[in-house]
């Protein structure tokens, strides 16, 4: 993973669109939902797995992929990317390490993100 923590250009975006809505805590919700997903995604990893739910554990991944690239967590989203890319190759116990492994990238860029 070599991406940059922070895209500040996609940070500034959000925050033009929090200027232009009078919403002063957009960002600042969407980081909240974010950690809420990132905590949520092991057990819900594990169980769609358990299930044989195939696809919910890959759109689990993807999902909090495309939530991070688009708030600009660029090495989050690198993150998540590969994640998915374990499930969808069947390697499960990749995947679940991946995420186990990722802790500090996940605590460092959420933190990037509201000091950004």
């Amino acid at each position: 993973m070599t991406s940059r923590l922070v895209d500040a250009e996609l940070v500034a975006q959000v925050r033009l669109i929090e200027k232009a809505s009078g919403c002063n805590d957009l960002l600042a919700g969407f980081i909240t939902q974010l950690e809420r997903g990132i905590a949520r995604f092991g057990e819900a990893f594990s169980d769609y797995v358990a299930q044989g739910d195939i696809y919910g554990a890959e759109r689990a991944a993807h999902t909090l992929k495309g939530t991070c690239r688009q708030l600009g967590a660029m090495a989050l989203g690198d993150l998540f990317a590969e994640i998915e890319r374990s499930t969808k190759a069947g390697d499960y116990a990749d995947a679940k390490r991946k995420f186990e492994s990722g802790a500090t990238v996940i605590a460092q860029s959420i933190e990037a993100l509201k000091q950004a």
